[in-house]
């Protein structure tokens, strides 16, 4: 009797050894496929890591690390991923913004002109101004204008604007001066002005100017060709 009990003690040591060898295996198995999986900017995730400064290169979503390249999820350095704007690109330096090589549109869409010029009438038959906007963008030298609005203190253009690259845009802005269209000579509504053009501007895709002059105000849309 007491040589089986000696036997029964030895399988129970033995059984209880090859049972701890599962879960290891288990462990191992989980780690390997944790790295397996990682498909993120810095190669590392997966197996239930943070997606953070630490561990990713590009940006995070839904707690997994991203490239942080497209427009669809733009950021580095393990920040949030950024959606860009629909004028936007990612660009190199991973962050969101115009793309510098698209050529834009600079296009007066709108304007409301002072009732008088100061003080006197537009027109020598004291009827409304006829304004036209006269503009050149970034560094052309040659300009482009938008047509004659007749007789009216609220007018409204949708051709004659200029265009450029936006990255030259950015750089040397749009010039405008609006004029007062009459047979003989025309009035000058604003003197030359230069809009300094900016990426919000871009965003947005429109730019209210403040008065000045004869000009009360002026809306200009901004439209990516």
């Amino acid at each position: 009797m007491r040589g089986l009990a000696v036997l029964w003690v030895a399988c129970g040591v033995l059984m209880a050894c090859g049972g701890s060898e599962g879960p290891t295996t288990g462990t191992g198995g989980g780690f390997g496929g944790g790295f397996g999986g990682g498909g993120g900017a810095s190669g590392t995730g997966g197996g239930g890591a943070t997606c953070g400064p630490q561990s990713c290169t590009g940006c995070c979503f839904n707690g997994a690390c991203q490239p942080g390249s497209t427009a669809a999820g733009c950021g580095k350095n393990g920040a949030a991923c950024t959606a860009c704007g629909a004028s936007q690109i990612c660009r190199v330096d991973q962050t969101c913004g115009v793309d510098p090589e698209a050529t834009w549109v600079v296009q007066p869409t709108s304007a409301r002109i002072a009732p008088n010029n100061n003080g006197s009438t537009w027109d020598g038959d004291s009827s409304a101004p006829d304004p036209k906007v006269v503009m050149f963008c970034a560094d052309q030298t040659t300009p482009t204008a938008t047509p004659e609005a007749s007789d009216t203190y609220q007018p409204t253009w949708n051709s004659g604007g200029c265009s450029a690259k936006a990255k030259d845009l950015l750089r040397a802005g749009w010039t405008f001066q609006v004029y007062d269209i009459d047979a003989l000579s025309d009035d000058t509504i604003t003197a030359s002005l230069r809009v300094q053009l900016t990426e919000g501007d871009f965003a947005a895709g429109t730019v209210s100017l403040q008065p000045s002059g004869g000009l009360q105000s002026m809306t200009v849309q901004l439209r990516k060709q």
